[in-house]
């Protein structure tokens, strides 16, 4: 720490002690359980390789077709017996396993961020690192042709790895999202920026509470008009980092400068440095995309380029499918909780059934969206008494008890069976499941130009922002959200909005 010495100084510095205590804590743990994991995977893969040999059908039948051609010194083909678990060779197999998975996943980099961060990623990293682990025993096997153990356990034990860490870091990502929430263990954080670049990089941690950051505000940097992002509180200008710094004891300062305001990125730099106080800082290029930096070297000269990211035509046409296939998925199965609906919908309300409503879509395209009502006939007309009562910002009308819904028009919009409907939409091409959602034509009207890039995609059953709190969140918030997914679309980043709606629509957050 260079200079402050001050009681504020001690008291970060100790936080930032504890924090570092805690990370340790973590990390150790975290070790140790994935030890015991892999090496009960080893005893389950060990006892389902014996239950297979007790059982004579077809499927173990073709197993030692292919053993007697592949296989040629599986205990099973070969005529000895499996051989029990802590014999010699089985010991040396299942300590062989835990110690170089757990190398690997050092090696990947499961220990070195933050343990209890997207479980998509994690989960992407364990499977892949396990794969990477039974391709060297795969390789050991044939290279040295060990006696004594089958080499069926090296895929049952990869199956049953992934499945044990994947389920565990599930579970340890949810218990220190807790911890996290009491405080314990937790980043104090600072954003210094109220720019695009600042407001994008405070949603993301946002929108991962598991991570352990707090975010107590920002610092507006004078390129708009200061005031709150949402939920986020403005605490001051710029000159006053010092200040908040200490009032607030923030253990972190993350810098999002645009590249015209340098000098000052640097004083918020040294500042931190004066008060012990770590950071990150930002470039102004990552504004282009945070996700699509493209960093190498060149002699020790460090080059930063933008990946070039398109929706390609295979990637469209996987899309489509996936589309197709789930809308007709979800027409077909739940068909007879829609004729519920449609028969409660008529039973308790005068009026159509279906509500039809032009929506902006595509490069502003207009075209009919379908929604279970949820209103009276009369819903539109009253909305000019209503806007006075508006509970969100933007061009968007909200209000969680609105009287213009019908008795069971409250249940379909905290549940979204409204929307079921909007699968039609979805065959006809006119939207896709996953994107912004389509906004009325007099909301259009009333965007910011940096706002109509929500148009360039096609509009979504679920979005970003959808996943993300929907109400919950400011227009503002929705929006740099929408637009996230379309600069970084990739059909990861679809599938993960698709699984994630599940637990959003039974939380029902944000839903009204």
């Amino acid at each position: 720490m260079i200079g402050g010495t001050g009681p504020i100084a001690k008291a970060i510095s100790r936080r930032r002690s504890h924090r570092h205590q805690w990370r340790i804590f973590e990390c150790i743990a975290m070790i140790i359980l994935d030890a015991w994991l892999i090496s009960t995977a080893f005893q389950w893969a060990y006892y389902f390789r014996i239950y297979l040999d007790s059982q004579p059908n077809l499927f173990i039948k073709t197993l030692n077709i292919i053993r007697s051609n592949l296989l040629e010194n599986d205990p099973r083909v070969t005529g000895s017996s499996l051989g029990p678990i802590n014999s010699q060779p089985f010991l040396y197999l299942h300590v062989g396993v835990i110690v170089g998975l757990l190398v690997i996943f050092a090696l990947r980099g499961l220990y070195k961020v933050r343990l209890t961060g997207s479980w998509f990623r994690q989960a992407w990293n364990i499977i892949s690192s396990c794969t990477i682990g039974m391709g060297f025993l795969i390789a050991y096997y044939f290279a040295f042709q060990p006696q004594a153990n089958s080499r069926l356990i090296v895929l049952l034990v990869w199956a049953a790895a992934i499945v044990l860490l994947c389920g565990a870091r599930l579970i340890v990502s949810g218990a220190m999202g807790l911890l996290y929430r009491v405080g314990l263990g937790e980043t104090r954080l600072l954003v210094v920026g109220s720019g695009r670049l600042g407001k994008m990089v405070m949603q993301h941690i946002a929108a991962n509470p598991n991570l352990g950051y707090s975010i107590i505000g920002f610092l507006h940097d004078m390129n708009e008009a200061p005031s709150d992002f949402g939920r986020f509180k403005m605490l001051g200008t710029l000159e006053d980092i010092g200040p908040v710094i200490r009032s607030m004891q923030v253990d972190e300062v993350i810098i999002a400068l645009p590249s015209n305001m340098h000098q000052y990125a640097i004083r918020s730099v040294k500042m931190c440095e004066r008060l012990g106080t770590s950071f990150k800082l930002i470039p102004d290029l990552y504004e282009l995309s945070l996700s699509r930096i493209d960093m190498e070297t060149m002699e020790g000269i460090p080059l930063i380029g933008i990946k070039q990211v398109s929706l390609n035509t295979l990637q469209r046409v996987i899309t489509r499918l996936v589309d197709i296939a789930l809308s007709i998925l979800g027409l077909v199965v739940g068909s007879p909780l829609w004729l519920f609906i449609a028969i409660a919908i008529r039973v308790t309300s005068a009026g159509p059934i279906v509500y039809r409503q032009t929506r902006v879509g595509l490069n502003g395209q207009h075209f009919i969206t379908y929604k279970f009502r949820s209103m009276y006939q009369d819903a539109d007309k009253r909305l000019v008494q209503l806007r006075s009562k508006n509970e969100v910002s933007g061009p968007l009308f909200k209000m969680k008890d609105d009287p213009r819904r019908t008795p069971i028009g409250t249940f379909l919009r905290e549940t979204s069976l409204d929307e079921i409907p909007q699968l039609f939409n979805v065959l006809k091409g006119e939207m896709s499941l996953v994107g912004p959602r389509p906004p009325l034509p007099s909301e259009v009207a009333q965007y910011e130009e940096w706002q109509k890039g929500r148009l360039a995609i096609k509009p979504g059953l679920t979005g970003l922002w959808q996943v993300r709190g929907r109400s919950d969140l400011s227009f503002d918030e929705g929006v740099l959200m929408d637009l996230y997914y379309i600069e970084n679309w990739s059909l990861r980043l679809y599938f993960q909005i698709l699984l994630r709606t599940i637990p959003a629509v039974l939380f029902r957050r944000g839903a009204y």
